[in-house]
């Protein structure tokens, strides 16, 4: 029997967001070594797509000086390697028809990197929804990689900058860096991982709070003809919140299965590094469970919380939200949420599909939803409404 790789869990998430084409995922690639998996074209209900991560670490050459030194390889020319930390980078789709899985993606993050491509006008349809669904999703720190300056000239790099300049300070994001960068070539990807350092530190965490996690993926590991006593229980990935978990903790996941949580027990912890013995609220983890693999399999879990038994509100179809529409992206009447609309909230890593029911004082609206959530007091949801041209970021509201 082979030994488990111990891995290391990464201490922060973060974003890769932006317009589709833009080049996130060749971003993630030049930071990562890893092609995030992001382009498999089975819709669900024709709003889901699967979130792409990668995992990596930051390191400092000690004898190097401004940001020669920062990379991901861990060599130095002269001196040695300093770790700094341990990065999850979720890849979010750009294309339109996938908005509402980039929005069930800002739950997890802690910041975000904004690619604009240089060679394309700032900015695009998505750029400004993508912005505006970190902010929603409360997320503060970001840094912009001004990507493809391989393409263009000075004169329209200069031109590109000042466009993102401005869009930044429109959407309150005027202090954000802007780095220019060739995923591509490898250009300034040491300026960048300066700049990540910098400007988008790690939160802290509680472990004395409630266990409490977002599932974005799931999976069946087992290969097909495996033995009955070979068979392993369903695999489940995400964030922790809050809190910790460990192998042997009992957690139910919650809505579970037609609004009934499901309880089962913890068999082991893994990160893309390895096994780890506990896990805290951080970068991405997989939990191996006891849960039967047919519920696990092909993201059938994707949206799901985990607690500690008992520990979260009971599943509902129907939810009231005090709605505040996004001003920058509501230029009409039209675009205003009404009754009977259709509508996907956002709440953690779902995408519930639904209606607006009824319309009350004090922009108290109240959603009959397709399938149950899972919603606290004060949580905060991001709203999209179905228009012609597909699914738009309209409104956030906050559960009362």
């Amino acid at each position: 029997m082979t030994k488990q790789k111990t891995g290391q869990q990464a201490e922060i998430n973060i974003g890769m967001i932006g317009h589709v084409d833009h080049g996130k995922t060749s971003l993630v690639q030049a930071l990562t070594g890893k092609w995030a998996d992001t382009h498999s074209e089975e819709l669900k209900q024709g709003i889901s797509i699967r979130l792409g991560y990668a995992d990596t670490t930051f390191y400092k050459c000690d004898k190097a000086k401004g940001a020669e030194g920062y990379n991901v390889d861990g060599k130095c020319e002269t001196g040695k390697a300093v770790q700094l930390r341990r990065v999850s980078f979720v890849d979010a789709p750009g294309h339109e028809t996938l908005m509402a899985t980039m929005l069930s993606g800002a739950a997890l993050m802690n910041g975000a990197v904004l690619v604009v491509a240089a060679n394309e006008k700032c900015p695009q349809p998505r750029t400004a929804e993508h912005l505006m669904a970190l902010s929603v999703s409360g997320v503060k720190n970001i840094v912009v990689a001004q990507n493809k300056i391989d393409l263009v000239d000075m004169k329209r790099a200069k031109e590109s900058h000042t466009e993102i300049t401005k869009f930044l300070k429109e959407y309150g994001y005027e202090n954000s860096p802007i780095i220019p960068i060739s995923a591509n070539q490898g250009v300034n990807i040491d300026l960048l991982i300066e700049a990540i350092e910098t400007h988008i530190p790690t939160p802290k965490k509680d472990k004395s709070k409630d266990l409490k996690m977002y599932v974005a993926r799931s999976f069946d590991i087992n290969k097909p003809g495996a033995k009955p006593e070979e068979l392993k229980g369903g695999v489940i990935g995400g964030s922790i919140v809050s809190g910790t978990l460990k192998a042997g903790d009992k957690i139910e996941i919650t809505p579970g299965l037609d609004g009934k949580p499901i309880e089962t027990e913890v068999v082991s912890l893994g990160v893309e590094s390895g096994s780890i013995t506990d896990a805290t609220a951080g970068g991405l983890i997989a939990v191996g469970t006891k849960l039967d693999a047919f519920f696990s399999k092909n993201d059938e879990m994707r949206g799901q919380m985990i607690a500690k038994p008992g520990k979260l509100p009971k599943p509902t179809k129907q939810v009231t939200l005090e709605v505040h529409h996004v001003e920058r992206l509501v230029t009409s009447k039209a675009e205003e949420l009404k009754a009977n609309d259709f509508v996907v909230l956002a709440i953690g890593t779902s995408t519930a599909v639904g209606q607006v029911a009824k319309i009350g004082s004090k922009n108290e609206f109240e959603f009959v939803l397709k399938n149950p959530v899972v919603l606290e007091k004060g949580q905060q949801v991001a709203i999209s409404k179905r228009e012609q041209s597909g699914w738009r970021l309209r409104a956030y509201g906050i559960a009362k």
